[in-house]
């Protein structure tokens, strides 16, 4: 579980929810020294975390469609809006920081 380790909650709703990264977090140190970048997997992660909050526990079956579109470069007070849309097996994640897409992916849970 990264809640706690990479980030924290900031508030969840009904359509996702919105979370601070933790720039201090110790995935920085060593992805990449000098140039932190968020890991894709983390995201994967995160999107699952968020998931089990709305459905209940949940393991990833597939994912699918997985585009990175910007960097999520870690920064004091940065938030990112994860907009989830399913139920069930099938769920669609998009991540924003604020107006900029920085990923979307199809993750299918069980």
């Amino acid at each position: 579980m990264l809640r706690g380790t990479l980030y924290e909650l900031v508030r969840a709703d009904s359509l996702g929810a919105t979370v601070r990264l933790l720039p201090e977090s110790a995935v920085y140190r060593g992805h990449f020294p000098g140039y932190p970048i968020t890991p894709g997997v983390c995201l994967v992660q995160i999107a699952l975390e968020l998931i089990a909050g709305m459905a209940g526990p949940v393991r990833l079956v597939a994912a699918k469609n997985i585009k990175f579109t910007n960097p999520v470069i870690p920064k004091e007070g940065l938030e990112l809006r994860f907009d989830l849309t399913g139920a069930g097996e099938n769920w669609s994640v998009e991540i924003h920081e604020g107006d900029v897409l920085s990923a979307k992916m199809s993750l299918t849970v069980a």
